[in-house]
């Protein structure tokens, strides 16, 4: 059984105006590779943060790129990760994927930023 937890990450307008960018420069690259180090490193945090019992939930947490901007982390034959991340009547709650989304929320910024300066769209 393979349950998801994803992040799909979605550039508006806005994020564009903010940075004073014109959207249709074709940035796809850029973000993409931004995308990879963030899920990179999510995956790594992920696996840190996730409690030792057997090391089941640990082994079985990996990264997927279903498409260009976008990633994933995916559990694959440990589908209690749920009841682990929110607890239940008997036990607490173990937020590892709530703590390795605050982390990689200001990495990515930071790979986004550096990504676009790489490919000269930014200064």
């Amino acid at each position: 059984m393979v349950v998801n937890f994803s992040v799909d990450i979605k550039f508006n307008d806005s994020y564009f105006k903010k940075l004073g960018l014109d959207k249709k420069a074709g940035y796809d690259d850029a973000l993409d590779v931004a995308v990879d180090h963030a899920i990179h490193d999510a995956e790594n945090i992920c696996r840190r943060e996730a409690p030792i019992d057997t090391g089941n939930l640990r082994r079985s947490i990996h990264k997927n790129k279903p498409s260009k901007c976008q990633g994933e982390l995916r559990v694959h034959d440990a589908p209690y990760w749920v009841y682990v991340q929110y607890g239940t009547s008997k036990m607490s709650a173990n937020p590892f994927v709530t703590r390795t989304a605050r982390k990689v929320k200001p990495k990515l910024s930071e790979y986004v930023i550096e990504e676009l300066k790489k490919s000269g769209i930014l200064d």
